[in-house]
């Protein structure tokens, strides 16, 4: 077997376990726990309680979305820009153009770039809104001249083309290896297609600019200064001031990755307005929804909504490399694991922390606003984490209910149903796309 298709086998094993876990919970949140659960305090409190806690909240940060058009007004990439609490500086988490903006998980299939070309600036938001589950402070749709001057800043761009691609419209062609772009030339890149080929081909190279971007930032450009609280900082009002405050200090880039939807599914279950806009190939993708969270979670705590009637969660993992040896699983994996059970269990995620290294409890602890739904938490969760320990808070986390230090008992429980799992699984064919390196 190829060590593809091992990762695949894992990656379906890991899915196919998740789904145990949640069937699990599932079927003890039809009996009393759930319905201590429901009929609690939890994200309800009474304020006296409420009074009785010391409490903190999670950092603000301030989010953008950006869409980037062609000269034709197609889109062709999307980010997430965040900026750290203390207002300089950030991330830029890249959206492949064509994903479906309910993670491939409804009956039927709306990609992002079809959605602005059907319904325009408003719907693309409501489609990223839903797709990532955050709220943005400052959106914008940008064409290539207005990329390019938001890049002009940071002058020539050095970019790793992992890709060789060219523009159908233009011909013209980049070929993969190191190059310098322009501004004028990244927008170029980042908006070239070719109607003829499924769009998220292209996804490695806009990516790529997007990591240019990031690389060249550095140490940040310009004399915006970091505020000590982030009660302080000024939440910017256009991308013109997003954007000073984002190249201010070091960016990070991440591109989530994605699988192609198949194209059956695509050809059945695509919504009616969107079947061959542009005259492209319908082809859609679908973004991890657990690695969304995990990123998310951490780089913009409390800014995921929290949807359903269920208890708010925040996760922190503290494994080292040393914790995990043995497993063939990294930390981000283990962390999937745990937001994946959660999200077939129905509980809200809002905050996510991968803290390697720091002190690892025996036990996994569920720490709990409320100390009378211990017994129910005990009752509900503990089919996803194994053997767990239910603490009342001593700090309250505005707006989080249960906070879940993941412990070596949760490894053991990880490992007992991974290896069940891949001791009886078959390998497939399906297929492992990513527009990341990591």
């Amino acid at each position: 077997m190829t060590a593809i298709k091992e990762r695949r086998t894992r990656s379906t094993a890991l899915a196919f376990a998740a789904a145990v876990l949640g069937l699990a919970a599932a079927a003890v949140l039809g009996v009393s726990g759930v319905r201590s659960l429901s009929d609690s305090t939890v994200g309800r409190q009474a304020e006296g309680q409420r009074d009785a806690l010391a409490s903190q909240r999670l950092p603000f940060t301030s989010t953008a979305l950006v869409g980037v058009i062609d000269d034709e007004e197609r889109l062709t990439s999307a980010a997430v820009w965040i900026l750290e609490p203390d207002g300089v500086g950030g991330s830029i988490v890249g959206l492949a153009a064509t994903a479906d903006a309910a993670s491939g998980t409804f009956d039927t299939l709306s990609p992002l770039a079809a959605v602005y070309e059907v319904g325009g600036a408003q719907e693309f938001l409501a489609a990223a809104e839903r797709l990532t589950g955050l709220s943005f402070d400052v959106v914008e749709i940008v064409d290539p001249p207005r990329f390019s001057q938001l890049l002009s800043p940071l002058g020539d761009l050095p970019a790793l083309l992992p890709i060789s691609f060219a523009d159908a419209s233009t011909e013209e062609r980049w070929e993969a290896g190191n190059v310098t772009l322009t501004s004028p030339g990244a927008a170029r890149a980042i908006t070239a297609t070719d109607p003829a080929i499924a769009d998220w081909s292209y996804e490695p190279a806009r990516a790529a600019v997007w990591q240019a971007v990031a690389d060249r930032v550095g140490a940040g450009i310009g004399s915006v200064a970091p505020i000590a609280s982030d009660r302080d900082v000024p939440t910017p009002t256009d991308l013109e001031q997003f954007s000073d405050r984002l190249f201010g200090a070091a960016v990070d880039f991440r591109a989530l990755s994605f699988r192609p939807i198949d194209s059956e599914r695509v050809a059945s279950q695509l919504l009616a307005p969107y079947v061959g806009v542009s005259g492209s190939v319908d082809a859609v993708v679908a973004h991890d929804r657990a690695e969304m969270v995990m990123l998310f979670g951490a780089a913009a705590p409390g800014r995921l909504g929290a949807p359903l009637d269920a208890p708010v969660f925040r996760i922190v993992s503290p494994f080292g490399e040393g914790d995990l040896e043995g497993l063939d699983l990294n930390s981000s994996d283990v962390l999937k694991w745990a937001i994946d059970g959660l999200f077939f269990a129905q509980a809200n995620i809002v905050s996510v922390a991968d803290l390697p290294d720091t002190d690892v409890p025996d036990v996994t602890q569920l720490v709990v606003a409320d100390p009378e739904v211990s017994g129910a938490v005990r009752e509900v969760y503990a089919p996803l984490f194994g053997e767990i320990e239910v603490v009342p808070a001593a700090v309250r986390i505005d707006g989080i209910d249960v906070e879940v230090t993941l412990g070596r008992t949760f490894l053991e429980h990880v490992r007992g149903e991974s290896a069940s799992v891949v001791a009886g699984s078959q390998d497939d064919d399906a297929t492992d796309a990513t527009a990341d390196d990591g």
